[in-house]
């Protein structure tokens, strides 16, 4: 089984609400994952996107990557979201998806570093949400921005 399928297992045998919003990855190239959440389990009162769902999506695919980049490394670890906000710039009306890239586009070297000397790390991501079909590359503006810190600790050969 591939990498991003071990994951999407995981994800919803671990953190039961992401089955429930439908969350499905996408893509991951080992630098950027793309998750995809569906509308309709996920509207609010005014029929678009809720905006806790759509945060949870976010969050996931900043937790995810997380996951995927230690995993490139050939470690695991415990990842936990230290710090997040969201800003919502317009509202999710249609199927949406989230893209998350690590900064720069690799691991940070810093990160890196951390976990070799300490067993541990923080990793601050930026996670974009679009309408529409998932793509790396999104033809539009993002919905919603959301910024995070997490946190690695506990960090093993994953080997």
């Amino acid at each position: 089984m591939s990498q991003l399928v071990l994951l999407q297992k995981r994800i919803h045998d671990e953190i039961p609400l992401s089955r429930a919003l439908g969350i499905e990855l996408q893509s991951w190239d080992g630098r950027t994952l793309v998750l995809s959440a569906p509308l309709e389990p996920n509207r609010n009162h005014q029929g678009t996107g809720f905006g806790g769902s759509v945060y949870a999506a976010a969050v996931t695919a900043a937790w995810g990557l997380t996951e995927l980049a230690l995993s490139d490394l050939g470690l695991k670890g415990h990842v936990v979201v230290q710090s997040g906000t969201i800003d919502y710039l317009e509202p999710v009306a249609s199927d949406f998806f989230v893209v998350c890239r690590l900064p720069g586009g690799e691991i940070p070297e810093r990160f890196r570093k951390s976990l070799a000397r300490h067993g541990k790390a923080r990793l601050d991501l930026t996670a974009e949400v679009f309408c529409g079909t998932p793509s790396p590359v999104p033809a539009g503006e993002p919905v919603a921005v959301f910024q995070g810190r997490f946190v690695v600790r506990d960090v093993r050969s994953g080997r």
